[in-house]
């Protein structure tokens, strides 16, 4: 079965996407990151967002909101 993720953010990290992930109380089957350059894209399993809103600090972010 695939799993539909969509678009989470950019980050200057992998630690800084995954400490985001975390926070907003996401498995690590919940997420992933790929580095595109200097950025980290983080990448999140749309049945665990499941309608519900993540807290955005944009700590560590460097764009916009999914």
């Amino acid at each position: 079965m695939a799993w539909d993720f969509d678009e989470g953010g950019k980050f200057g990290s992998e630690k800084a996407a995954e400490d985001y992930a975390r926070r907003n109380g996401l498995s690590e089957a919940d997420f992933r990151t790929r580095r595109k350059g200097d950025q980290v894209e983080l990448e999140i399993r749309r049945s665990a967002v499941d309608g519900r809103s993540l807290r955005d600090s944009n700590e560590g972010r460097k764009d916009g909101w999914f």
